[in-house]
C-alpha cells in the first residue's frame, strides 16, 4: 500500500469531499461501491479511505504518521481484509471464511474494513451469502466493493451500499498528474492521455511500456485488410499481430481509437484532435470516408 492521501487523486473531487465529510461527521457507511473502468484507481481509493478511517490524527486523515496509518502502510494491519477473486469468481467458501473472521471485534482499530477486489465477480450463492452480513451486520465493519459494473450485483446489495462512480480525469488534471510522475516527455503524456481515454491508471501503463508506440506499421497494414481484404485474410493477419492477452487489448484500443479518429474528422474537429494522427490520416487520404464508415460498422 502507498503513502498517497487524498490530495494525490486528481478529478475525483466531489466523492473524495463526501468522504471526507462521512469521516470528519463521523457518517460513514457500512458499505460502499466504488465503481469505475480498470486503471481508474478505485483500490488506491479504497486504500486511502481505510487508512483515512482508522487514523488516530483528529484533524489530518489520514496522517501516514500514526502507527495505524503506519501498519496499513506496510501492509500490516490486521483490520484491512482484501478479498479477491479465486480464479474467475469470488466463490461462496470465501465469503463464509470472511463472515467467521470478521464475527470478532476489530484487533486494534476502531473499524475493520474489507475490501472487495472485483466485487463484480461475486457468485450468485455468495452474492446471497454476502447479502445476509449486510443485512445483519455484526461489530463494526465497513465493506468497499471495487466494480467495473456494479449492476451485475443484486439489487438488494446495491441498495444497502453507498454507490459511488469514479469519474475519467480530464486532460489537464492527468497531464499534471503524469508530468509529476517524470514517466515521460510531453509528447509520449499527451500520446498516453489520448489513449487512456481518461484513465490515470492506462495512461500509467502505456508510459511504463517501453514498446507503446510500437507497430504502428502493423497495425496500418491491419487496417488495409479490414477495408481491402476478406473475413480470412483479416483472422489471419490479426493472429500475426497478437502474440498474447495484453496484444489482443492492445490492438482493440487502438481500433476503438482509429475510428474515434475518423468521428473527429467527420465532425470537423481538426486533426489536433486525433489519437493515431499518422496512421489515421494516412488511411483516410487512401480510403473513402464511406469505405471507411462501412467498415467500423462489420467491426
Amino acid at each position: 500500500m502507498t503513502s498517497m492521501d487524498f490530495n494525490d487523486i486528481a478529478g475525483q473531487e466531489v466523492l473524495i469531499q463526501s468522504l471526507k465529510n462521512a469521516i470528519s461527521g463521523n457518517m460513514v457507511a457500512n458499505a460502499y461501491i466504488f465503481n469505475g473502468p480498470g486503471g481508474s484507481g478505485k483500490r488506491t481509493l479504497a486504500e486511502i479511505f481505510a487508512r483515512a478511517v482508522n487514523c488516530k490524527d483528529p484533524d489530518n486523515k489520514p496522517c501516514n504518521l500514526c502507527s495505524s496509518c503506519k501498519k496499513t502502510i506496510a501492509g500490516a494491519n490486521p483490520d484491512i481484509i482484501y478479498i479477491k477473486p479465486s480464479g474467475n469468481s469470488i466463490k461462496i467458501d470465501q465469503i463464509r471464511r470472511l463472515i467467521g473472521d470478521i464475527s470478532v471485534k476489530p484487533y486494534e482499530s476502531n473499524c475493520r474494513v474489507i475490501i472487495v477486489q472485483d466485487g463484480d465477480k461475486l457468485t450468485s450463492e455468495s452474492q446471497d451469502a454476502f447479502l445476509k452480513t449486510l443485512e445483519e451486520p455484526e461489530g463494526n465493519n465497513i465493506f468497499i466493493l471495487l466494480t467495473e459494473n456494479y449492476n451485475t450485483l443484486l439489487p438488494t446489495i446495491i441498495s444497502r451500499c453507498q454507490v459511488h462512480n469514479i469519474l475519467r480525469v480530464n486532460r489537464e488534471d492527468a497531464k499534471s498528474v503524469l508530468s509529476g510522475l517524470g514517466l515521460g516527455n510531453d509528447e509520449e503524456i499527451e500520446f498516453a492521455i489520448a489513449k487512456s481515454d481518461g484513465i490515470i491508471g492506462r495512461a500509467i501503463e502505456i508510459l511504463k511500456d517501453k514498446d507503446f508506440r510500437r507497430n504502428p506499421k502493423e497495425y496500418e497494414e491491419l487496417l488495409k485488410v479490414i477495408l481491402e481484404g476478406g473475413r480470412e485474410e483479416l483472422f489471419s493477419f490479426s493472429e500475426k499481430i497478437i502474440e498474447n492477452k495484453d496484444d489482443g487489448i492492445k490492438l482493440l484500443l487502438f481500433l476503438l481509437s482509429f475510428f474515434r479518429d475518423i468521428l473527429v474528422i467527420k465532425d470537423d474537429k481538426g486533426s489536433e484532435y486525433m489519437i493515431n494522427k499518422d496512421i489515421s490520416l494516412n488511411i483516410i487520404e487512401r480510403y473513402d470516408k464511406k469505405q471507411i464508415g462501412r467498415a467500423s460498422c462489420r467491426e
